[in-house]
């Protein structure tokens, strides 16, 4: 389990935006999640998948499309939360 970054807000009904962790300048093509892989939160509760990636390529931004039976109060409780990806 790698740590991807903490959940900055919420964009949509599922959709979680979230500021990645600070990448190493010497190994930036190794480090960045693949699209689509699974993220979850410190729980192991798997929240969606990344559906986006955006921004500085030393403070990446992420975009996640959040699962469907995924209740928007969860989604909510995210906001502030570090997220994980398998």
């Amino acid at each position: 389990m790698k740590r991807l970054g903490t959940v900055l807000h919420r964009s949509g009904l599922r959709n979680l935006i979230i500021r990645g962790d600070e990448v190493k300048p010497d190994n930036v093509s190794g480090s960045i999640p693949k699209l689509n892989s699974v993220v979850v939160d410190k729980a192991l509760n798997r929240i969606g998948t990344i559906a986006s990636v955006f921004g500085p390529v030393n403070h990446p931004y992420f975009l996640v499309k959040g699962f469907k039976q995924i209740p928007d109060s969860e989604t909510r409780a995210l906001v502030n939360e570090r997220v994980y990806i398998r």
